[in-house]
């Protein structure tokens, strides 16, 4: 009974030497308890000189070997975990079994705040990447309508050459309808059905390079906007594969943030 006797006396150390707040229980060959240490943080009704219950110490007295196991919400109130080892004298007999019960509250707040965690972020996760997609897709679109208001003003640069070539058919018809009014008015009466012929292409020409100048100003203010609306685009263009690669990134952390989830869903399932 030597070693027995020793553990009783080192239980009130064991307990406090614990990095988790536990109880600790001697028993005796015949599982009843001789001695117990109480934990500080929670209460367990457990009486000196009563039998322990339980299939865990019938265990651990008949096969002689530790035996871990979880104690119920409904034996103490709350969910305990115990570690149950037998007391071996140096002649091989068993003289009893030391316990330790640490309260599982601690574990089970992580477990559940890792499983939150967990989810939270998979779900932020899978918005983020949607939106990433999205933002890429946007961005994709706005680069082909940059590349369509790009080829409009190509286009729109092509009408200079053919408003130059309108406005010096209609300077040439100006001077041809000037020199055949003066031919007109040289051949007298007989030049006047002409001259009037000479003036209506005079009016003519007048009237078609007032309206090259009217449709010049109009192709240059569209030419003026466009040229704005490729810079804003251009803008959207960058602001959306920023925020493609920002979503990203917070994609990549959030990932990390489950992993860490995990580890502490680990951590808090350890026996």
């Amino acid at each position: 009974m030597k070693k027995l006797q020793e553990i009783i006396s080192a239980a009130e150390t064991c307990r406090d030497a614990s990095a988790l707040d536990c109880n600790i229980i001697v028993c005796d060959a015949e599982a009843k308890i001789i001695h117990f240490v109480p934990a500080k943080s929670f209460v367990t009704d457990v009486q000196v000189g009563a039998i322990a219950q339980g299939k865990a110490i019938r265990e651990c007295i008949a096969q002689k070997r530790v035996v871990h196991s979880i104690i119920p919400e409904r034996i103490y109130g709350l969910r305990l975990k115990s570690v149950l080892c037998p007391i071996i004298e140096e002649d091989g007999q068993l003289s009893g079994v030391i316990g330790t019960a640490s309260s599982l509250k601690t574990q089970e707040l992580l477990h559940n705040a890792a499983k939150t965690i967990a989810a939270t972020t998979q779900q932020i996760s899978t918005t983020s990447q949607a939106l990433a997609e999205t933002a890429c897709h946007l961005a994709e679109d706005l680069t082909d309508v940059k590349n369509g208001m790009e080829q409009v003003l190509h286009e729109i640069d092509k009408t200079d050459d053919i408003l130059q070539f309108v406005s010096n058919v209609a300077s040439n018809s100006n001077l041809l309808g000037l020199n055949a009014a003066i031919e007109a008015a040289r051949a007298g009466e007989q030049g006047r059905g002409f001259a009037v012929v000479a003036e209506e292409i005079r009016k003519m020409a007048v009237d078609s390079d007032e309206s090259v100048k009217n449709i010049r100003n109009i192709l240059q203010n569209i030419q003026k906007q466009t040229h704005a609306v490729v810079k804003t685009i251009l803008s959207a263009v960058d602001v959306g594969q920023q925020q493609a690669a920002a979503t990203q990134e917070i994609s990549a952390t959030l990932e990390q943030m489950s992993a860490s989830a995990a580890d502490v869903t680990k951590v808090a399932e350890m026996k």
